[in-house]
């Protein structure tokens, strides 16, 4: 990766300007988030479902809530809170600003969860802050790779691109995600081969698996860029980063261990991914009938598996009205939990292979709709799901029609981006390139089936590279044009 120029350069961009971008982005974001919580820090017309966390979002601040309770009681934080289910770090991240700002997360535990109203604009703010330091901290790597017109755009592209940006304003884990796939971006570009410059490299890929289970595999794209960028050299490199991310995922096991005596440190929800998103859709179309059909269908052969293994259910249990992962929760026993999991997860891919050309042609489709682009989830997430509108806002109509304007934006991104592969080729920079192709492919490849395109939003970091490298290229050839005319 040669240097072309530095923030001192008398160019018409410079670093300044690249700071200012940066100021700016974190103040539209700071003043979105602060509409968000205006407008929508409220309950449902039922009175404790709240319109901003629900879901995922909703298990994480409850966890997180359950970690304060037990430091408050005396517990070590670090042990504190309920065994592993689902994505560590963002909990523990909410309990972490409840602890330093005295917010309390939850106004009623009884007879059903109640988020406390108000104190949440401070994590938004904070998260949306963490992020353009991060950008700040990037620009001082990129400036000494890409010519200092083309780090504004990339810089530009991270700062606004709303598809992004719209995430510092939720309550989501991307924002915090996004933070750490830049902070490892900008370690790889010291192209460093000491032992802790890389072992702190896989320390961080580790913390990024603790925020979304998503990276458990992304030190594979990196060890493969160690191959190729140091060559014989890589040994180091490769072990140093391998031994900082086992050491995170070792500490997640040590964990879990000691609430439930067994190591693990997947959480167990993730494997139900592929069944609910590809294996039981799958079924559904094959067989003509509506997924909540096939839910039962599914739950009667799980619950014959649960007999088998005289796994017992507790009480109100009623397999009739019953979705299969709905008996999740009436199994008490953890150790249970994970075994009906490990079921779960043999099962959606025994799915799979039983109808291999089916499950093809669906993950076809699925990976079609994962690369399109959305700058709207956020607003809608709340606007119409937090709202419980009907019909659900993939069937409505404000959805169908938004469809058209997102595949024009998804398009012109992409036009752009190609510029910059091209950029990539004529500046011989193929390590570079390397590593950012197989980022995007490690999302595409391990979520794509799914369809959802909240999961391809990370490889947004790595396409900004290609987009503002490609805008420069672009805008070059057309000033180039208009020359010669």
């Amino acid at each position: 990766m040669c240097s072309h120029f530095s923030y001192k350069s008398n160019s018409y961009f410079t670093f300044k300007k690249i700071l200012v971008l940066i100021f700016l982005g974190f103040i539209i974001s700071a003043v979105l988030s602060n509409y968000y919580i205006i407008k929508y820090d409220k309950y449902r017309d039922n009175g404790y479902s709240h319109v901003m966390l629900k879901d995922e979002t909703l298990l994480h601040w409850y966890q997180g809530a359950k970690i304060v309770k037990d430091v408050k009681k005396g517990k070590n934080f670090f042990l504190s809170g309920d065994v592993i289910s689902s994505k560590p770090l963002p909990q523990r991240l909410v309990a972490i600003y409840s602890l330093l700002s005295g917010y309390e997360i939850i106004d009623e535990w009884e007879p059903n969860v109640k988020i406390k109203l108000g104190g949440k604009l401070s994590f938004l703010i904070i998260q949306s802050l963490i992020y353009y330091l991060a950008l700040v901290y990037l620009a001082l790597k990129i400036i000494k790779i890409f010519p200092i017109e083309n780090c504004f755009y990339i810089v530009f592209f991270l700062a606004f691109e709303h598809t992004i940006s719209q995430y510092h304003s939720s309550f989501w884990t991307e924002s915090f995600y996004f933070t750490l796939q830049i902070l490892i971006l900008s370690l790889l570009f010291n192209n460093s081969n000491k032992i802790f410059d890389n072992l702190f490299i896989g320390i961080l890929v580790g913390v990024l698996f603790l925020q979304r289970s998503v990276a458990i595999f992304y030190l594979i794209p990196i060890i493969i860029y160690f191959i190729f960028f140091y060559r014989s050299k890589s040994i180091k490199p490769i072990i140093a980063s391998v031994i900082g991310y086992t050491l995170i995922v070792f500490l997640v096991g040590i964990y879990n261990y000691k609430k439930i005596d067994v190591f693990y440190f997947y959480p167990i929800s993730g494997k139900q991914d592929i069944y609910i998103n590809l294996s039981i859709p799958l079924l559904s179309e094959k067989e003509k009938i509506s997924e909540d059909e096939m839910h039962k269908k599914e739950a009667q052969k799980a619950y014959k598996w649960l007999k088998d293994n005289n796994i017992k259910l507790n009480d109100g249990f009623d397999l009739e009205m019953t979705n299969v992962l709905t008996l999740v929760s009436f199994i008490e026993n953890e150790k249970n939990k994970i075994k009906f999991f490990d079921y779960i997860n043999k099962r959606q891919f025994k799915i799979i292979f039983e109808n291999p050309l089916d499950a093809t042609k669906l993950a076809i489709i699925r990976v079609m709709h994962f690369v399109v682009l959305d700058p709207t989830h956020n607003y809608y997430y709340n606007e119409h799901r937090g709202q419980n509108k009907k019909p659900v806002f993939i069937k409505s109509k404000t959805h169908k029609n938004w469809i058209p304007y997102r595949i024009i934006y998804t398009l012109l991104i992409y036009f752009v981006c190609f510029f910059g592969l091209i950029y990539f080729f004529k500046q011989k920079n193929y390590q570079l390139l390397l590593l950012l192709i197989l980022s995007i492919l490690y999302y595409t490849i391990l979520f794509g089936w799914i369809g959802m395109t909240r999961l391809f939003v990370p490889s947004l970091i790595y396409l900004s590279f290609f987009f503002g490298n490609g805008l420069v290229l672009l805008m070059n050839l057309l000033k180039k044009n208009e020359r010669t005319i």
